[in-house]
């Protein structure tokens, strides 16, 4: 038998009329739903149960997408019919709070793409349980978990239910939120550092995809839709703005998305490089709307009203659905700006001298890595064009890598968390630190941040493929974030992702930087990966007093997340569906029922069989 860990309330809706705020709640699960996960997972299951759990290990399910994209809760899945990526969202608004039946009114009826924003229908799409995933209980009973582990712990404010979070705060500290990053310090008298993850592992495992550039949209691009990735030029020493060039070395190939530098020939005295950027033109729901329904009327639209670049926003497909409400609005707003960026590509050199540069815009800096062919020597450093009335250069360290002569490399830079990070051919650089820095003196976005990442050479041919642009968790401060009011001249965050300054203005007469309550020496603070639904230490009630309210105490403490077993049964047969028998008494283990006994007048199969397991989701948990 298995355990549930939590049940998420927290519902975000993406107008000021609609805001509710819920919490996570844990509810007995019925026996109809704990035979179903027992045919998926009974072997496993019942190996863990019988010989594991009362010394070291124990099974548990999770419910709800609080910990998304880390771990799944219940869910539907698709591939978009557009560009092809496979995304997840999080259905379990569909059911009746502390229950396993179903509420018709909550269905999940549709889903934004997080590559190219297609809609796409989910009324037919299956549900899936959440994530079966192992929790070792042995490691806590020789010390405390280390930050950013994925502890399982009793909710403090019902001791009886199980949540599962990511640990953050380490007693003794006082924890601030600010701009996304999470900052922590020990004393008053400290300044808060920001809290950086020394495995790059869980750096990676919390990234949420931008674009992948080997799944284009080709349907609406083909109607004048501008590409994401093209040749550009910084306007001027000392702007962070960049414009297009209309002749450059760059060669492109659309249809298999491959890009080659021809640098050999440039001059060696154009000190403007040449840069392959990206810019994130997004379509709206609108947009492809009118492609669908007048195809004519929209290539007319692209020539009179050209899509313009937008920030780089906390969009996440898990939240961005439609239905689940009454309402049946978008649950997520996407609003805030977030410059934590992560560029991997692989490439390939034709000759051995040269550079190569990898470019990501924050605000006034230029955050690059430049790669000298002929030693391999690899060099960190930013070029800061504000507030200064020349570009300032400052190096932060060079190390030795792999990337050296001619030959095919694959290379990964992130900035994230105020330090830069390299892998190359999927080995992670060691910097010793010396890759960290102190932030500008503005946080504020700039026109550069329209097309924050890019790719650039000089003396040296190349060829660029499988582009893929991530960004890093955006952690909302609390649930202030969720009541902003507009009113008279004021828009909407999102509505100003165009202009950075706007923006920027906007966010400031709105942003909250919280700081919340030391903890005791015995106590935890904690966050959910999928921020923006994770009711957490941020967002507890008050029941046991101010000091303590964000509080896990070390008594509550359960254990570190190990590893998802089994994530979902994937169906065959039927065109990829299984079957869902509806006759005699098998209907109740396959249907769902909106009270005992009763079925909604649609029938919504939960589970199909013939299934195997998902092998592409198990895995440790980082």
């Amino acid at each position: 038998m298995t355990k549930k860990i939590e049940k998420s309330k927290l519902k975000n809706f993406l107008t000021e009329r609609a805001e509710k705020k819920k919490t996570d709640a844990d509810a007995p699960r019925s026996r109809h739903n704990e035979i179903r996960d027992t045919v998926e997972s009974i072997i496993i299951a019942l190996v863990f149960a019988f010989v594991f759990r009362a010394y070291s290990a124990e099974a548990f399910v999770i419910p709800t997408g609080s910990m998304a994209p880390t771990l799944y809760g219940r869910h539907k899945e698709i591939n978009c019919s557009e560009c092809g990526v496979k995304y997840a969202v999080g259905a379990s608004d569909e059911l009746i709070e502390k229950t396993e039946y179903y509420n018709p009114e909550y269905k999940v009826t549709g889903a934004l793409c997080p590559n190219c924003r297609y809609y796409s229908d989910l009324r037919d799409a299956m549900p899936y349980t959440g994530d079966r995933i192992i929790v070792n209980k042995f490691p806590f009973e020789f010390g405390d978990p280390k930050r950013w582990d994925v502890i399982v712990f009793k909710y403090p404010e019902a001791s009886q239910t199980n949540y599962i979070k990511r640990l953050v705060g380490l007693p003794g500290e006082e924890i601030q939120v600010s701009r996304g990053d999470v900052y922590a310090r020990r004393s008053e008298q400290e300044p808060f550092q920001i809290l950086r993850k020394d495995n790059l592992e869980k750096q990676l495992t919390v990234q949420q995809l931008v674009y992948d550039d080997d799944y284009p949209p080709r349907a609406i691009l083909q109607y004048g839709w501008p590409e994401r990735w093209s040749p550009m030029q910084q306007v001027a020493a000392g702007e962070t703005k960049f414009e297009g060039l209309a002749k450059s070395g760059w060669e492109i190939d659309r249809e298999s998305r491959a890009y080659q530098y021809q640098g050999t020939s440039t001059s060696s005295g154009d000190t403007k490089l040449e840069w392959l950027r990206y810019q994130h033109i997004v379509p709206q729901t609108s947009e492809w709307a009118l492609l669908q329904e007048n195809p004519e009327l929209f290539q007319q639209s692209m020539t009179s009203s050209p899509p313009q670049p937008r920030l780089i926003s906390d969009f996440t497909a898990y939240n961005s659905y439609t239905g689940g409400t009454t309402d049946g609005y978008f649950l997520y707003d996407a609003a805030f700006w977030v410059g934590d960026l992560t560029l991997s590509f692989d490439v390939e050199l034709e000759n051995s001298e040269g550079e190569l540069f990898v470019e990501l815009m924050r605000g006034d800096r230029h955050y690059r890595v430049k790669f000298d062919v002929k030693t391999g020597k690899a060099t960190l450093y930013y070029v800061e064009d504000f507030p200064n009335p020349e570009p300032v250069e400052t190096e932060l360290t060079t190390v030795q890598t792999a990337l050296q002569g001619a030959g095919a490399h694959q290379v990964m830079f992130a900035n994230v968390d105020q330090r830069l990070c390299l892998w190359v051919d999927g080995s992670a650089t060691e910097f010793e630190g010396k890759s960290e820095y102190q932030p500008p003196v503005s946080a504020a976005p700039r026109e550069g941040d329209l097309a924050p990442a890019g790719i650039a050479g000089r003396g040296l041919d190349f060829n660029i493929s499988h582009l893929l642009l991530q960004r890093d968790i955006y952690y909302r401060a609390d649930e202030y974030y969720q009541k902003m009011e507009y009113q008279g001249e004021h828009k909407h965050l999102w509505e100003l992702l165009d202009d950075p300054a706007a923006w920027s203005r906007e966010y400031e007469d709105h942003r909250r930087q919280v700081r919340f309550a030391k903890m005791s020496d015995d106590e935890f603070f904690v966050l959910g990966d999928n921020s923006a639904r994770s009711a957490d230490s941020r967002l507890w009630g008050n029941e046991r007093g101010a000091e303590h309210r964000h509080a896990v105490p070390r008594s509550a403490l359960v254990g570190k997340a190990f590893m998802i077993y089994w994530p979902h049964g994937i169906p065959f047969m039927n065109n990829g569906r299984g079957y869902s028998p509806d006759v005699g008494p098998l209907k109740k283990f396959f249907y769902h029922q909106t009270s005992p006994g009763t079925y909604p007048k649609d029938p919504y199969a939960k589970l199909s069989f013939p299934f195997y397991p998902n092998f592409s989701r198990m895995k440790r948990i980082r």
